[in-house]
Parts: C-alpha cells; structure tokens; sequence
C-alpha cells in the first residue's frame, strides 16, 4: 500500500494506482500544520489552533501582529491503517521548546531554534531546522496514532512567510499559502525554505551538529532540559505570566 497527503487528509491508495495519477494527485500541506488543540499567541490571548479564522490577529517574531490569511481544515492521517512512520507527530515535553505545556509537532513543522553553535557558524544564533530532527533529543520522541484513529490539523497562512509562538515560547514557521491552494511537495519545501527576516537554514551535517551541541549542552544540567530561551515582546510575556 501506498499514501497521499491532501487537505482532506491521508488515506492508503492500492499500489496499482497509475504513476501519473499518484504524480498528479500526491500533495501535501497537513504534515507541517498544527495538530487540533494547539494554542497560539495571539492579540486576544492565547487561542487553541482550532478556533482560528481568517482576520484574526497572531503574535509573530519579528512583525507584531499578523491578521491570518487563510486557514485550512484536515487530517495528517486517517483511515483503517497505522499511519506510516514518517508522518508520525512529534511530542514535546514541557519546557524543552521554551512550550509551557506538552506540545505535539508535526514532522515538516520548521522551527526557529537559537544555538550558539549556529552563530558560531554562520554569524547568526538563530536557525530553522525541521522538527523530524529533533526526534531523540531532549525527550521529544514520534509517537503513533491510534490505529484507526485520525489526527486533525489545521494550517494556517500568512501574506508573508511568519514564526508563530505556540504553546508558550515554541516558535513555529507558518509558510505563506493562497485560499484553497494546493501544494505539491516540491512546492511546500520551496515555501519552508523562503527568505524570512530571521533564521538561518543550515547544511543537513550543520543541523545534525547543531542538535547534538544542544542536547550535549543540557547532559547533566540540574534543572530539566529545555533548548535555548528566544527573546520575547511584553505581549508574549503578558500571556506567559497569565498561562503560568
């Protein structure tokens, strides 16, 4: 059996299904969305992912607040048989991302990381690896979906590629994405990799080096194990402050 990912979710296709319509038809947007129950900062407060429309206003990094552009409704999997283990999510524990509690990250989330490793590199402490790099480090592991059972989530966009806080202080690249449009998986990884006004994208071997300085730097650390605090504005402090 084979899979696609679309905005209406996964489901197993036979493995007889001809080239040109798995070249047409595979595409893939969900797997880098935010699993349903996932709170973002926003100018009203923190609001689960879910309850987003399009006009809200969303903390972003570096540009204030940023009213949402469009949101897209599905399912990273669903259907009567186990979710591959590529698309497996990811489950934070608290504190490691800076999320004051347990987050679930999709495995082609990007996220903005700080490491003094990467600004010895490139000049810059701030990178964007993907979370599927993470898996092993700091206690965030890939969990399997229930079998049977379908993992909702929803993708938000921006006009402008955007890093979102979720959870706390996690902070989330939402790629820019047109109302209804579909992305092919060449053009969803081209979105994730475009310019922002923050992070670096480095080298695989980088990214690889990176992650292991981080967690080699939290080994045998009193307190519980967490990846470098990002700056935060009075806003997003506001909200951590009432989250606590």
């Amino acid at each position: 059996m084979g899979f696609r990912i679309n905005f209406h979710g996964s489901r197993p296709v036979p493995e007889e299904a001809e080239a040109a319509d798995l070249a047409t038809q595979s595409l893939a947007g969900l797997a880098c969305g935010f699993s349903a129950g996932t709170r973002l900062a926003t100018r009203d407060g923190w609001r689960p992912v879910e309850a987003l429309v399009p006009g809200d206003m969303v903390l972003t990094f570096d540009r204030g607040s940023q009213p949402i552009r469009s949101v897209e409704r599905g399912f990273l999997w669903r259907g009567p048989s186990a979710c591959p283990l590529p698309l497996w999510p990811l489950d934070v524990p608290e504190g490691v991302l800076d999320n004051t509690q347990p987050l679930m990250l999709l495995p082609e989330q990007t996220l903005l990381i700080e490491s003094d490793l990467a600004e010895e590199i490139y000049g810059d402490p701030f990178v964007r690896l993907p979370a599927s790099i993470l898996d092993g480090v700091l206690g965030i592991r890939r969990t399997a979906p229930l079998l049977g059972s379908s993992v909702p989530v929803v993708s938000i966009a921006f006009e402008s590629p955007e890093i979102v806080y979720a959870n706390g202080a996690a902070l989330v690249h939402c790629p820019p994405r047109k109302v209804g449009e579909t992305l092919s998986i060449d053009r969803l990884r081209e979105l994730h990799f475009e310019a922002l006004a923050c992070g670096v994208i480095p080298t695989l071997d980088d990214a690889r080096r990176i992650v292991a300085a981080l967690e080699s730097a939290q080994a045998g650390a009193a307190s519980p194990p967490r990846l470098p605090m990002v700056q935060t504005v009075p806003l997003l402090d506001a909200l951590l402050i009432h989250a606590a």
